[in-house]
């Protein structure tokens, strides 16, 4: 295990209830050789020594997360908000009252089964340099980007696509910035997209480090089929 990683702490937000998915099953909990979605996308995580336990934000009618196993991990369930940033503060907020030592805050997303360890080795790295808040996955954009009107979509004109990237999960913080910015949050009612926005917006410093683009969010059925072939391709599931 490297000595650079320092102690860390994990949330995930799970509460939502994945409409689009049309099953009968959260898809959080949807089995692919024997493992939920959810453990698949912990699974990489957990396997670091300094990893100190995860908390888990979940629904209120969610009664399987008692299934979930993660030998010799603390798993601490607590109710989320109406919308994901919401469920996130619900996280910040368990791991600002808690009495374990960490020094970073990593968040990902539960449906997100084909995160590589390497990659978050790559996050941790990051934040080596002392200057950087946060460091979160992406990718640059290759197609063409079109700013489109709400109203009608009709085009307003063509985005230079050199400076865009998506940003996705893992992302990893120091703790001090995402309890300041917590903390420095009036509007609890501001829904951000994802959490480097919500540090952004307290003039947090983000790094984006090239992700893989098999690190997919599991959100239509037709996915499941793809996040099975890309883990068959890794060797993690047999198939």
């Amino acid at each position: 295990m490297s000595q650079l990683i320092k102690p860390f702490a994990v949330i995930v937000p799970a509460a939502g209830r994945g409409q689009r998915f049309n099953q009968e099953v959260p898809k959080q909990y949807t089995l692919l050789d024997g493992m939920s979605i959810l453990e698949l996308s912990l699974d990489p995580i957990i396997r670091f020594s300094e990893c100190l336990g995860i908390c888990l934000v979940i629904s209120r009618e969610d009664s399987q997360w008692e299934s979930l196993s993660f030998e010799g991990l603390e798993l601490n369930c607590i109710e989320g908000g109406e919308e994901r940033f919401l469920s996130v503060l619900n996280g910040i907020n368990f791991w600002q009252n808690s009495s374990k030592t960490f020094d970073f805050i990593l968040i990902h997303d539960a449906v997100r089964p084909c995160i590589r360890k390497s990659e978050i080795e790559s996050l941790f790295k990051t934040l080596e340099d002392t200057s950087i808040d946060g460091a979160v996955l992406g990718t640059p954009c290759r197609e063409t980007m079109k700013e489109v009107s709400s109203a009608d979509n009709i085009v307003k004109r063509t985005v230079d696509r050199r400076s865009l990237w998506t940003a996705f999960t893992p992302q990893v913080f120091r703790k001090e910035a995402l309890f300041s910015a917590f903390n420095n949050l009036e509007d609890k009612s501001v829904d951000f997209s994802d959490e480097a926005s919500f540090i952004e917006a307290n003039q947090g410093k983000i790094k984006v480090i090239e992700g893989s683009r098999e690190n997919i969010k599991v959100t239509l059925p037709e996915d499941l089929n793809i996040a099975k072939s890309i883990l068959i391709s890794q060797g993690r599931i047999s198939g």
